[in-house]
């Protein structure tokens, strides 16, 4: 490892993951109604355009992680960076269905080139055998995300209106991401740390027969996860009322996601080290499993709602960890920008639809017990199909 490398190159692309993932993924949540009003939309054709800017994110990602293998994050990270610029601009001037849905659909691109799994992959470039902690210390400033920009897309749209916001977001990409990606990203892969052998480090622990199964086994079981957690983060407010919740104790419960997945994060960082990435992973995908049971348990008390939202957001905050670090262990860090990439697709895949697929979530009459333990099953399947994957062999 390169330690000054680090030093400057973990904050910069932290910063950027900040910006990135706030401006492309959480601003939607305050600015859309803003957005349906003046545009005339109806909340399915907006959120339409939303989940069309994901399924091409799912498709652009392996491409996107092979560009980072050959070319280095630097030039991808950049371009990224221009594109989603180019994209905000585009949101911001959108007067019809038509243009809205073009210019997510270039977000959609620009996210598969500027958020976690390429920085991941750039990360795995210069980290050498301090990866894991890189990457938690990435994902702790990351998971700020949402606590940072919605409320500046609140103060945004009361002072400037929706169009100016998304205009600012794309300055940001341009004045404060751009110039980031150029300077901290080297341009060269830094050489394997010593202390460990070019085999491990490169290929990965499992056998070549072993691989494609556990490919497989590992991209169903990160894509079940999250489906269950895009259907629960976006339809949670209507799915806690279904509860018992009135409106302001679910607003309040549901607040405590975010911060959540920064304290499983933190956990990690600082107790999860003594554990395997493998052994870390099934424990967060069981705690899943717990927090869809205790919100099925969930009729009218707070108490029980919060330690949903406390078991829900740890969980997620160290899945997005262990989607970083299981992969190189057990497929080694060559061609590792595609190996993510091609294990993304199918995830993003899944949180675009999920949405959709899961709508009488979103009234609360329908949020009944049969589609939460359809929702637990699925996080069962996807410890499941976990373990399979990292089964010793």
């Amino acid at each position: 490892m390169n330690r000054p490398i680090l030093v400057r190159l973990v904050p910069s692309l932290g910063l950027t993951q900040i910006i990135s993932w706030g401006a492309l993924y959480y601003s939607i949540a305050v600015l859309g109604a803003g957005m349906r009003d003046e545009l005339g939309l109806s909340a399915s054709a907006l959120f339409g355009a939303y989940s069309l800017s994901l399924l091409l994110s799912a498709l652009a990602a392996p491409l996107a992680g092979r560009t980072i293998d050959r070319y280095g994050g630097r030039l991808v990270m950049s371009v990224g960076s221009v594109t989603a610029a180019l994209a905000l601009f585009a949101i911001a001037h959108a007067h019809s269905a038509t243009t809205l849905y073009a210019a997510w659909a270039l977000a959609g691109i620009a996210m598969a080139m500027t958020l976690y799994d390429a920085a991941f992959a750039t990360l795995s470039q210069h980290a050498g055998t301090s990866y894991r902690t890189a990457l938690t210390a990435l994902t702790l400033m990351g998971g700020l995300a949402s606590t940072v920009f919605w409320p500046l897309s609140l103060k945004g749209l009361e002072w400037f209106g929706w169009r100016d916001t998304l205009s600012g977001f794309a300055l940001l990409q341009i004045a404060i991401c751009l110039p980031l990606h150029l300077a901290f990203v080297p341009r060269t892969v830094t050489p394997m740390a010593p202390g460990r052998t070019s085999t491990e480090y490169e290929n990965g622990s499992l056998p070549p027969k072993s691989r494609r199964r556990a490919f497989i086994a590992l991209g169903a079981a990160f894509a079940l996860n999250g489906f269950i957690v895009s259907a629960l983060t976006v339809h949670l407010i209507t799915v806690l009322q279904g509860k018992g919740l009135a409106l302001a104790a679910a607003v309040w419960v549901g607040a405590f996601f975010g911060p959540m997945q920064v304290a499983g994060r933190i956990l990690e960082f600082t107790i999860g080290r003594r554990f395997s990435s493998r052994r870390i992973g099934i424990i967060s995908l069981w705690l899943l499993v717990g927090a869809l049971a205790v919100l099925i348990a969930v009729h009218g008390e707070v108490v029980l709602a919060l330690a949903f939202a406390v078991a829900f957001g740890c969980s997620n905050g160290v899945v997005t960890i262990v989607r970083g670090t299981v992969p190189a262990e057990l497929f080694g860090r060559a061609g590792y920008g595609g190996t993510l990439g091609s294990l993304a697709a199918p995830a993003l895949f899944a949180r675009a639809i999920a949405p959709f697929a899961f709508a009488p979530l979103a009234v609360p009459e329908t949020a009944s017990l049969g589609w939460l333990l359809l929702l637990m099953v699925m996080a069962v399947l996807s410890v499941a199909s976990f373990s399979v994957a990292v089964k010793k062999r």
